[in-house]
């Protein structure tokens, strides 16, 4: 499922807004959430840090995962930092498939090192209980 999340900065009126997007059919987008911030506490926030930043973009009504919240909140970063902001909402799209296909390849990584670990220990408890039965056996 892909997920669409529309980031809008509307100085006049001292607000930015976040909605959220699902794509239920192909190419068809629906608004499941919009939260909207008060402009001078984005900026304390972002002066505050990427971490504050993101503590302040999360509500119990729009959670992002940490993989998109870390993204949107670098594009939030980056238009209060433009010297003019976009007068036009940016849009991120996200696609679940593909970070299900990311985690599931960094698991596979992850399962061949513990596997490589554990043939190492055994190697070593091998090697020493060959030693343990050589030298019982000069004895």
């Amino acid at each position: 499922m892909k997920q669409k999340y529309s980031i809008f900065t509307d100085n006049e009126a001292g607000i930015m807004t976040i909605k959220e997007f699902a794509e239920l059919d192909k190419g068809m987008f629906s608004l499941i959430f919009e939260e909207t911030y008060e402009i001078p506490m984005i900026r304390a926030a972002i002066k505050d840090g990427k971490d504050a930043l993101i503590a302040a973009i999360r509500t119990p009504n729009l959670y992002p995962i940490a993989e998109y919240v870390e993204k949107i909140a670098d594009t939030i970063i980056d238009e209060f930092e433009k010297s003019a902001p976009s007068e036009e909402p940016v849009e991120l799209v996200f696609n679940d498939i593909k970070l299900m296909q990311k985690e599931k390849k960094e698991a596979a990584e992850t399962e061949e090192e513990a596997s490589v670990e554990i043939d190492e220990l055994l190697e070593e408890d091998s090697d020493a209980s060959a030693k343990k039965e050589k030298k019982d056996n000069t004895e």
